[in-house]
């Protein structure tokens, strides 16, 4: 099957004007598929495409439409699919399994009573909000009680097929009922529809089983035909309307919507070195003149500003990068990065972390749960854990802040424009004061005063020319 449309016959719909928003209509998602031939234990709807789950996709696609009134109707991790659905969406329980009719009738007591709703399915990720709008402006404009989407499938095989006479469609005919002659008849059904509401819930207590004793929505099509007539609104794109139902499906969709989406961020001005090995998830924002180098990964909800330099092999999830700041082949998770940053190779910055403006974290840094002050430079095969840090420090190559005594985090503080020489140990909890030193190899036990100088194991107070040393 091909993503593109087949060839439609001059009888398909011609392209209408969109409505200017959803905005004052009802989005009830069918969300109940359990996943049985996804051979998993998680329901359908919350399997990940470009890494947010199938019914936040379709969720997030109704917001961007204007449609603030959404119902998703669910058959079990009802939690699980209202959290992965995000803010203000309501759930609605399915009892039992017996058709997509009997899963919209599930919504009816969350559903508004009047105006328009459009009913759509949570497997269908690649939908786009100008089909949606086009779809909408189609019903808006036509006398018709119903309006139903159609694609042209170059293989058809498991759909319910549009039935036409004269070119005005005359209802729909499931596959088990098809005859031979028509098994290869192109327009389907999509499965997506936009009706007023109090027709639809009138029409779904007249809808009958169907062969296999399902309520199928397809009914309602039949209804609407014997009733104020029907309206077919024909997608442009076929792939729009492809179902996940399996996992070959799901890594179909994977990447055509990754490719949507590596194909907006270079027209919105960012650049991809190689498109092909760059990953960035749905939920990704990217600003204008940043570059991407291959084996680029960017995951949930990451934005980074523009003219930054990110990769080759960079790994950045949930994490904020200031405008021109650059990282290497480098793991970010959950930290905050400011501008004019320059990051790795071969660093990891784990939750928590706060990098300050201007900062340089050489290759092999860790960082964890830290804040990095402005200008500060840790050169190389350090960790920084548990710590906050001035600016204008320097941190020497090997420093290792020691926050964990076996039972509990320590935190370690040192003081703006410190001085921390190559191999120093800074047991926690201690602090080091502002223009401080630790000299090479010293291990910090005690909190150092500012502008002082500590030396040895235990570290302790550079002597003066008449004194003795004392342990920091």
């Amino acid at each position: 099957m091909t993503p593109r449309q087949a060839a439609a016959p001059a009888l398909a719909a011609p392209m209408t004007s969109a409505a200017p928003s959803l905005a004052g209509w009802t989005a009830v998602v069918l969300a109940g598929g359990p996943g049985t031939r996804m051979r998993s234990s998680r329901p359908k709807a919350l399997h990940p495409v470009a890494g947010v789950p199938m019914v936040r996709l379709v969720c997030d696609l109704l917001r961007a439409a204007g449609c603030s009134d959404i119902v998703v109707v669910a058959r079990e991790a009802l939690d699980e699919i209202a959290a992965a659905a995000g803010e203000g969406v309501r759930v609605a329980r399915q009892d039992g399994a017996i058709g997509t009719a009997h899963a919209a009738m599930a919504a009816r007591k969350l559903a508004s009573e009047q105006g328009p709703i459009l009913l759509l399915h949570g497997d269908m990720p690649l939908l786009t909000s100008r089909t949606l709008l086009e779809m909408a402006g189609r019903h808006l404009t036509a006398p018709s009680s119903l309006t139903f989407l159609t694609a042209y499938l170059s293989d058809p095989k498991g759909y319910s097929r549009v039935e036409r006479r004269n070119g005005k469609v005359h209802g729909i005919i499931p596959e088990a009922d098809l005859l031979p002659a028509m098994r290869g008849a192109p327009e389907v059904d999509a499965g997506v529809y936009a009706v007023e509401a109090e027709w639809l819930w009138r029409a779904l207590l007249a809808t009958g089983p169907a062969a296999g004793g399902d309520l199928d929505l397809g009914e309602l099509i039949g209804l609407a035909v014997r009733g104020d007539g029907v309206e077919a609104y024909q997608v442009a794109e076929t792939a729009e309307v492809l179902p996940v139902n399996d996992r070959v499906d799901l890594a179909r969709a994977e990447r055509i919507l990754r490719d949507r989406i590596r194909e907006r961020l270079m027209l919105d001005g960012v650049t991809l070195l190689d498109p092909a090995t760059t990953y960035v998830d749905a939920g990704v924002e990217v600003g204008a003149d940043t570059v991407l180098l291959p084996g680029t990964m960017l995951s949930g909800h990451t934005r980074i500003a523009g003219g930054c330099r990110i990769g080759p092999n960079a790994v950045i999830s949930d994490t904020t990068v200031g405008p021109r700041s650059s990282i290497g082949a480098s793991t970010v998770e959950g930290s905050t990065i400011s501008e004019d940053v320059d990051i790795g190779p071969y660093c990891h910055l784990r939750p928590g972390s706060l990098i300050g403006r201007g900062v340089h974290l050489g290759n092999y840094v860790e960082v964890k749960k830290s804040t990095i002050g402005a200008r500060t430079q840790v050169g190389h095969f350090s960790y920084i854990g548990d710590t906050t840090v001035g600016a204008d420090v320097n941190i020497g190559a090997g420093t290792i802040t020691a926050n964990y005594d076996g039972v509990a985090k320590h935190r370690t503080i040192i003081g703006a424009g410190a001085f921390i020489g190559s191999d120093t140990v800074l047991v926690a909890p201690v602090e080091v004061g502002a223009g401080a030193r630790t000299a090479a190899g010293a291990v910090v036990t005690t909190d150092v005063p500012d502008g002082a100088t500590v030396m040895g194991v235990p570290a302790r107070l550079r002597p003066s020319s008449n004194e003795g040393g004392r342990q920091a």
